[in-house]
């Protein structure tokens, strides 16, 4: 097999995922899902697929930024507990 240079890689890659998006498309399912787990294919949305895709983007972006900041909660509390726990003497 004959190593392919970069722009037919990028020909035959981009040739993969027009084919896979068409036939997620004629089956019905969800194409944004679909480019949501592979960013490469979202040159063949098509205009209302781009924006759907950008405001699930923005959405997932948003929890994803919400978890963290929880996460960051619960740590930052949970070593102000144990500050707490050290610096106060044990009641008898």
């Amino acid at each position: 097999m004959s190593k392919l240079n970069a722009a037919e890689r990028k020909a035959r890659d981009n040739a993969r995922f027009s084919q896979r998006v068409d036939e997620r498309r004629v089956k019905g399912e969800d194409v944004v899902a679909y480019v949501l787990g592979n960013k490469l294919a979202f040159k063949f949305l098509t205009k209302p697929e781009r924006h759907e895709f950008k405001q699930r983007e923005a959405a997932l972006e948003e929890e994803a930024k919400l978890k963290k900041q929880q996460a960051f909660e619960l740590k930052t509390e949970q070593e102000l507990e144990k500050a707490e726990a050290a610096f106060t003497v044990p009641e008898e």
